[in-house]
């Protein structure tokens, strides 16, 4: 019967064939007392990423359903998510987790899964991670929440529930984390506006949405790992845009976007959370563009006076010493990459 699957695991998967192991085997370590599917979707690897899925695939036949696609589909501007894993979804619930990532709780699901169950209103549950640094040996660089120093006073060291305006300003949380029942996401991606469908980043908006259906609510246990600096993966991305600052602005003008979006969907019930969370990007673009004056002005005079000296600096080089701010920067590239060798 199709309702005897309680949650739908949701995996995403392209190019993964050092990491996509890894993922297999925290879904199937998992101890539960229901059952789950094991969605994957392969978007055309061209390394060997299929093959491993496909051995798997025979081990546990009547768990693992992939999908092997033969075009990228992401490429394409199609949402594989929208399109592909949720309408084979049986489970009451979507857990998420793409390919070079993995639990490391054998218990995740059962502990997310009673809460659910037990408080019909949440509509969103997630937890922390570590995350590991592929480029650097894979160190383990950090927890995940709180991502960055604006940040950490919204995270409360404790298991929480967060409503969407609070969860924009806690900002990124671990994709491997999120589960969510799958009548509310299905809900959403009937008719998509566009802010959802055309947003620069794909869960960003989506668990915002879900989250104002209900709350969110935050295990503070770390129960999976996330791996930056993957070949291919947004932090690499990221950190290549970085170093273009007009990629850098297109970058944080579409997170604008999606707060603004978002604003408008929920007639604005969380304003006040949404300005906030735009100002830290806004200032972010302002540092990038070295305006200054703009930087000092009183709707962001509160985080410019907490920039320090080093910070200022920055701001000031890249403004008026463009040259010397760019050699430096490179120093600093060119030293990370040893270090990175030098712990392969």
């Amino acid at each position: 019967m199709q309702n005897d699957i309680m949650v739908s695991i949701d995996c995403i998967t392209y190019n993964h064939e050092k990491y996509i192991a890894d993922a297999i085997e925290s879904f199937l370590m998992q101890k539960t007392n229901f059952k789950f599917e094991i969605l994957i979707h392969d978007d055309s690897s061209t390394d060997g990423t299929s093959e491993i899925i496909k051995k798997y695939e025979q081990l546990y036949p009547n768990i693992i359903k992939p999908i092997y696609q033969k075009e990228n589909q992401h490429s394409k501007g199609i949402n594989v998510t929208i399109k592909y894993q949720l309408p084979r979804a049986r489970g009451k619930y979507i857990a998420v987790c793409e390919g070079d990532d993995y639990w490391i709780d054998p218990y995740k699901l059962q502990k997310q899964v009673d809460y659910l169950e037990k408080n019909k209103n949440c509509s969103l549950c997630f937890h922390n991670a570590e995350v590991i640094d592929v480029a650097n040996g894979n160190k383990i660089v950090k927890k995940h929440i709180p991502w960055a120093p604006f940040n950490e006073k919204y995270y409360y060291q404790k298991n929480a529930k967060y409503n969407a305006g609070e969860l924009a300003l806690l900002d990124f949380i671990p994709t491997a984390s999120l589960i969510f029942p799958r009548n509310l996401v299905t809900e959403i991606s009937k008719n998509p506006p566009d802010w959802i469908t055309k947003a620069i980043v794909g869960d960003a908006p989506t668990r915002l949405v879900l989250a104002s259906y209900g709350y969110a609510y935050f295990f503070d246990e770390v129960m999976s790992i996330y791996r930056t600096n993957v070949e291919g993966s947004s932090t690499e991305r990221a950190n290549i845009e970085n170093q273009n600052p007009n990629q850098l602005i297109h970058r944080l003008k579409g997170h604008i976007e999606i707060l603004d979006g978002f604003n408008e969907f929920s007639h604005y019930k969380y304003a006040n959370q949404l300005d906030e969370a735009k100002k830290v990007l806004e200032v972010n673009m302002l540092r990038v563009e070295g305006k200054i004056k703009e930087l000092k002005s009183k709707r962001y005079k509160s985080f410019y006076n907490q920039f320090n000296t080093k910070e200022r600096l920055k701001i000031y080089l890249s403004l008026y010493a463009p040259k010397t701010y760019k050699k430096l920067v490179d120093i600093k590239s060119v030293s990370q990459n040893l270090l990175s060798e030098k712990n392969k």
